[in-house]
């Protein structure tokens, strides 16, 4: 249960970071993706995860030393994005919650340069990856050749 929670605070902070980092590209028709280019998206997405769990891991240790709770800290953050949640809280907290989200938006740069690195290490633009990414939502064939590479690289 304590795992759930700490997991549930993570991706609520991490949400924030994430949604900022790479803006979508608009929808656009089926594109042609070659094998070694959807491996090198493949790789970068890879490296994104990992840069996402290590940005979990200090999302979640800024909150912890700040000496907030995960669980009040994430009802906090849900009722500031969210304009139909009213959430009791001191003067005091709301300065402490200010003060971490601070912290937490200071170490987004950091966060995105990261992914950004992530992607042009394995010889793809930015660009060309977001369009890719844009894509693999809607087109199935895509996605399964990607399920493919990327179960071919666990094992």
């Amino acid at each position: 249960m304590k795992f759930t929670s700490r997991l549930k605070a993570a991706i609520f902070c991490f949400t924030m970071i994430s949604a900022a980092t790479f803006a979508q590209a608009p929808a656009q028709e089926k594109i042609e993706v070659s094998d070694t280019e959807l491996g090198q998206v493949a790789k970068a997405f890879m490296g994104i995860q990992q840069v996402n769990a290590q940005a979990q891991q200090e999302m979640v240790k800024t909150v912890e030393e700040s000496g907030f709770e995960l669980e009040r800290f994430n009802e906090l953050y849900e009722a500031s994005v969210a304009t139909d949640k009213n959430v009791e809280a001191s003067s005091e907290e709301k300065e402490k919650f200010g003060v971490v989200m601070n912290q937490i938006q200071n170490k987004q740069a950091s966060f995105q340069k990261q992914m950004e690195d992530a992607i042009v290490k394995e010889g793809i633009t930015i660009e060309r990856y977001q369009q890719v990414a844009v894509v693999l939502q809607s087109d199935k064939d895509l996605q399964q050749r990607l399920q493919a590479i990327l179960t071919a690289g666990q094992q």
